[in-house]
């Protein structure tokens, strides 16, 4: 029985990738954006899973994020997302630690509009712009993308600027906490061949509250990708380096940030 349904789901699969000619994008990075779009009418669904691990005691988070692309033509996109959270992490019952599991909801839509293109200009060139609803709270972001692809090798570098809006209470009235991250991208990838990439991501983030500079550190990793034609997965670890502001011992920041991230995404254009 189990055989059956393999097979069965095997011929599906294979009838589904012959039936489909559209590309898909040929996004090689997971943590760095590219310049390039779906065309008009094309679709693509894609499924994100961030494993977020390490801080001064136990930490483990996973994101989950599907998302549905649509080209809308003209060089602009837009996706939808179905965002899941789940987060153990150690906490204080009376004098004694222990773990607690939590689950946030949430719900985002992005814009992408591509000004340049990577291989016909001089650099790729695009403006993105998202905004996100949660249980726990609201976000804005803003996106600058810029990339070029030279034979083998494609670079991107992203500028990010995300406003977070979370509610808390102080002296039994409720207030909004607003936190301002700068985030700053570089990415590497270089073709191998058969639908191959290796890459190498760095990521600079810091954390503003109001004015002032509260968290900032380095992340930087290694990666592959592996492009078919309407098919696409991508893998990246990605540890942090250095702490520039405050770390929590002699190089790291373990309050804000994580340890240790490793991303997986995969998508399927139709």
């Amino acid at each position: 029985m189990y055989m059956k349904t393999f097979r069965f789901q095997f011929v599906l699969f294979s009838f589904l990738s012959l039936s489909f000619v559209s590309k898909a994008q040929d996004r090689i990075f997971t943590y760095t954006y590219q310049s390039n779009v779906l065309n008009k009418g094309q679709r693509e669904i894609e499924v994100w899973n961030t494993l977020r691990q390490g801080k001064q005691d136990f930490f483990s988070r996973l994101d989950n994020r599907t998302e549905f692309e649509v080209g809308l033509g003209g060089n602009l996109q837009t996706s939808f997302y179905l965002n899941l959270t789940s987060i153990t992490q150690t906490v204080m019952d009376g004098a004694q630690k222990t773990t607690d599991t939590r689950h946030e909801i949430g719900f985002s839509n992005e814009w992408k509009l591509k000004l340049t293109d990577p291989v016909a200009n001089p650099v790729g060139l695009a403006l993105y712009g998202e905004y996100g609803i949660s249980s726990s709270e609201y976000e804005l972001e803003g996106k600058l993308i810029i990339d070029k692809k030279i034979n083998n090798l494609t670079i991107a570098g992203n500028a990010t600027y995300e406003r977070e809006f979370a509610p808390f209470y102080n002296a039994n009235q409720l207030k909004w906490e607003k936190q301002g991250h700068v985030d700053y991208n570089l990415a590497l990838g270089y073709a191998i061949g058969y639908g191959f990439h290796l890459t190498q991501e760095n990521n600079f983030g810091n954390v503003y509250v109001g004015k002032e500079l509260q968290h900032s550190a380095l992340y930087s990793g290694l990666g592959f990708s592996y492009n078919r034609e309407n098919f696409w997965v991508n893998f990246t670890a990605l540890p942090q380096i250095k702490s520039f502001k405050g770390e929590t011992n002699s190089r790291l920041d373990l309050n804000e940030f994580e340890k240790v991230q490793f991303r997986l995404l995969f998508s399927y254009a139709f």
